[in-house]
């Protein structure tokens, strides 16, 4: 793990234990709440793994989910769908079903991800919520034709990790807050890091 994610660890981590501590005895409210939520994330791979498996080192992500909270405890669970760069791409004829007709097509990164994670979080004002999670993310990824039977396929070494997750949530109202979340991987399955922006609607 690089020097500046343990910083930022350990900085979260000093914190919640801090709040934690403060807040014991403290009747932080019983109400449940739970939200959906639809997030934008940017995530990066180590170098030499994307290097080696043709990959681009970062991509894009776009997610749903959904959220609870109660008192100092909260969770997650989502799916995140990427868009990766295919660096070492390859063609194959397909015959199209329905027509018969023939073409020559191209392969992408087809990448997705389920995560579940929970933790505590502190209310810093009425509106501001820090927090910092511990939680488990798994990874699907490979390089294939989309939408194409019995083409070739071909698997990418991103493996499945776990990950803490800082993060501090707005409220804008009753019903929408926004939540912004930094993922620090383990570093040895490929992933690094990724940035998170996510709106909760509750209902």
């Amino acid at each position: 793990m690089h020097n500046y994610k343990k910083v930022v660890v350990g900085v979260a981590l000093a914190v919640m234990a801090g709040v934690a501590s403060a807040q014991q005895g403290m009747d932080m409210g019983p109400v449940y709440r739970g939200s959906w939520t639809a997030s934008g994330e940017v995530i990066n791979f180590d170098p030499v793994v994307a290097a080696n498996d043709g990959i681009s080192d970062s991509g894009f992500g776009l997610g749903v989910g959904y959220a609870g909270e109660k008192g100092l405890f909260n969770f997650s669970v989502g799916a995140t769908f990427y868009f990766i760069d295919d660096n070492n791409e390859f063609t194959q004829r397909v015959q199209n079903d329905l027509t018969g007709n023939q073409s020559t097509e191209k392969s992408s990164i087809d990448a997705g991800s389920l995560y579940v994670d929970a933790g505590l979080q502190y209310p810093l004002t009425d509106s501001l919520t820090i927090g910092l999670n511990g939680g488990y993310r798994y990874f699907d990824i490979s390089r294939t034709i989309s939408n194409c039977r019995d083409c070739a396929s071909e698997g990418v070494s991103i493996d499945n990790d776990t990950y803490l997750k800082p993060f501090a949530a707005l409220d804008f109202n009753e019903r929408i807050s926004g939540a912004l979340a930094y993922y620090s991987y383990s570093g040895d399955k490929g992933t690094e890091d990724s940035l998170q922006f996510g709106v909760n609607f509750r209902f």
